[in-house]
């Protein structure tokens, strides 16, 4: 089940997120669905990735326990029980099984942000953001790009 639906959030992803042999699975479009940052976000988006990560979702911080694409921070977003969460809720949102949901919260919560497949990330900025946690990421270089 879990080779499934990360195969399918390898499916759903942009052409660096592709596999040689992709899944076919039937809940690629959920997760890209969901993983959709929505178009008045993609400014403020494009800034907050290049700065954190030049838009690696494997980068690690050297000084924090700040991983993957956005930079969260191991200890707040994942181990804290926040994170995983919100990706599970937001794929059911788009339609994804509560089981299979779970299996994908339980994937997460066992592995450093920095291996979660890009569109896992991704899911996990936009729940964010749409709850209204974009504050995380203020700087002076991307707040003026946030609607």
């Amino acid at each position: 089940m879990i080779d499934a639906l990360i195969g399918a959030a390898l499916e759903a992803a942009n052409d660096e997120w592709r596999v040689d042999r992709p899944s076919r699975s039937v809940h690629a479009a959920v997760v890209r669905q969901a993983s959709a940052i929505p178009g008045s976000w993609r400014p403020f988006a494009e800034c907050v990735s290049d700065r954190e990560s030049s838009g690696s979702y494997s980068a690690r911080n050297p000084s924090s326990s700040a991983q993957g694409r956005w930079q969260f921070l191991d200890i707040s977003w994942r181990q804290n029980g926040g994170l995983h969460y919100m990706v599970a809720k937001r794929l059911r949102a788009f339609g994804l099984p509560s089981t299979a949901a779970a299996d994908v919260r339980q994937y997460l919560a066992d592995t450093p942000i920095a291996e979660w497949p890009g569109p896992y990330q991704d899911t996990g900025f936009v729940a964010v953001v749409l709850s209204g946690g974009w504050h995380h990421w203020q700087g002076p270089g991307c707040n003026h790009l946030a609607p």
